[in-house]
């Protein structure tokens, strides 16, 4: 029987990646300050957040889209 094991250090402290902000669905990227448990503590005090001043919050690893890539 084979096995397919994934890696669970795949996002690391202090990455940029986009989630879904719940106050307005709007796709922002956040900044990944420390791993609480199995999630994830997230600041949107990051360079091109809209929302800077949003609170800080935890995420699960599910609601992270992809890694953030900023433009050039």
């Amino acid at each position: 029987m084979e096995h397919i094991f994934e890696w669970n250090k795949f996002y690391n402290e202090g990455d940029v990646v986009l989630i879904q902000y719940w106050y307005d669905d709007m796709i922002t990227p956040v900044k990944l300050m420390e791993m609480v448990g199995k999630k994830y503590k997230v600041s949107h005090n990051c360079e091109d957040s809209k929302i800077k001043n949003a609170p800080d919050e935890i995420i699960k690893s599910s609601d992270i889209i992809d890694n953030y890539r900023r433009k050039k």
